[in-house]
């Protein structure tokens, strides 16, 4: 009898505090981001373009932030890093887990330090924000900028390209009506803003030459060698363009773009078919020697690669055109957003979903083919264009470009963010 009334008095105990605990939850539930700091975390991979774009996300939140450089630290031995963990896909063959130094900005953080809101927008800076979420226990709003390596479920505010929904779309319906996506129609890159940086490129750009830098620099953005959406740089890409670009009648300053992350084979390829020919003096050049010279002297190129270049965004800021390879989704949405003329290299081999995208591009007038004239592409000048044709593309006329809205897409983002916010906090 006294054994039958202890465990009772066991049971009746352990329901009293399941519903205590159940009644815990609830109220974490309702007061998600109560003990949180009122800020906003952005983590960047040290790229200037990727934290250009997630700062202006969080400045438009109103909310004080600080930027983390949430770069992966060295690991061991890519076989034995394999090997030690569970395959969950080809993406665990190809990318390295991070590494527990490379988190411990995010562990070493006090539960009381740990933002409301925490963004990123790089495969590098994407665990330390998962990381930010498993800290503070699901606290904190998770914002990515584009498709994350995981499940999208685990990201609380998704912001994709109409790009990005077409590519989900390819996998399932399902995959493309998500409740927590906000969509733009170009990759956000960020809102532009005339810094003193960029006004001082401009003096240093035009301290030989009366003319206004505005008027003839040309930026050349080559990509990283592959987009999946539907493009492979090719050898015959590479020479079309170094053709097009020794053809321009106006004969612009040049500076070449080459990104950190790109393929070694491309990078040969890219240095001796493009670079070594527009840097070489050529022999077809009408006029004396110093013209020569001239033509070689106004190519800069800026490899990302390498340490002490200035930022691509005042690069962007201080072209007066673009040309950006068909696979330069990112600089061609940078370049659109701070309203330059942009031409696309290599638009006409482009399949999928990416021929789709780039054609509603070119349809609303935001970008062009690269057709310059003088180059094989002549035989395709219109007859009925009123007026002259434009230089770096002889298919299309001198109509005004339309002008892209990146402050309309950044409100948009932000009020998503704020609703979901509350959505979430109730």
């Amino acid at each position: 009898m006294a054994t039958l009334l202890a465990r009772r008095a066991v049971q009746t105990c352990a329901r009293h505090n399941h519903g205590l605990a159940l009644g815990a939850t609830r109220q974490y539930t309702t007061e998600r981001h109560s003990s949180l700091a009122a800020k906003v975390w952005v983590l960047t991979n040290g790229d200037p373009v990727d934290a250009f774009k997630t700062t202006s996300v969080a400045a438009g939140l109103q909310i004080p932030f600080e930027t983390k450089h949430a770069v992966q630290a060295a690991g061991g031995s890519w076989v034995a890093e394999t090997l030690g963990r569970p395959l969950r896909g080809l993406g665990s063959l190809l990318f390295k887990s991070p590494q527990p130094e490379a988190l411990r900005y995010v562990r070493d953080a006090a539960a009381t330090d740990l933002p409301r809101i925490a963004i990123a927008a790089s495969r590098e800076a994407l665990p330390g924000l998962l990381e930010v979420g498993r800290m503070s226990r699901g606290q904190s709003m998770l914002v990515y900028l584009g498709v994350p390596q995981t499940r999208l479920s685990n990201i609380d505010v998704l912001v994709l390209s109409q790009l990005d929904r077409m590519r989900l779309r390819e996998l399932g319906p399902g995959r493309a009506n998500l409740d927590n996506a906000a969509t733009t129609l170009l990759p956000f890159s960020g809102v532009p803003a005339k810094t003193d940086t960029q006004r001082q490129e401009r003096r240093a750009f035009s301290a030989d030459d009366a003319d206004s830098p505005c008027q003839n620099t040309l930026a050349v953005c080559i990509g990283q060698g592959i987009e999946s959406g539907g493009f492979r740089l090719l050898t015959r890409d590479v020479d079309v363009l170094a053709e097009g670009l020794m053809r321009i009648p106006s004969r612009p300053r040049m500076r070449v773009l080459l990104p950190r992350a790109m393929n070694k084979a491309v990078r040969r390829m890219v240095e001796s078919r493009l670079i070594c020919r527009l840097q070489a003096p050529r022999s077809d050049t009408p006029g004396s020697g110093d013209s020569q010279h001239r033509f070689s002297s106004a190519v800069e190129v800026l490899d990302y690669s390498l340490s002490g270049q200035p930022s691509p965004v005042d690069v962007i800021a201080s072209a007066s055109r673009v040309v950006a390879t068909a696979d330069n989704l990112q600089m061609m949405a940078l370049a659109v957003s701070h309203g330059r003329p942009v031409y696309i290299a290599g638009e006409e081999r482009t399949t999928g979903v990416l021929r789709s995208h780039y054609h509603a591009l070119d349809s609303r007038n935001l970008v062009r083919r690269f057709y310059p004239v003088g180059s094989k592409y002549d035989y395709m000048l219109m007859a009925d264009i009123d007026g002259a044709a434009d230089e770096l593309s002889v298919i299309r006329d001198h109509d005004p470009w339309a002008k892209y809205d990146a402050q309309r897409d950044l409100e948009d983002i932000v009020s998503f963010i704020r609703m979901r916010y509350k959505q979430i906090k109730q």
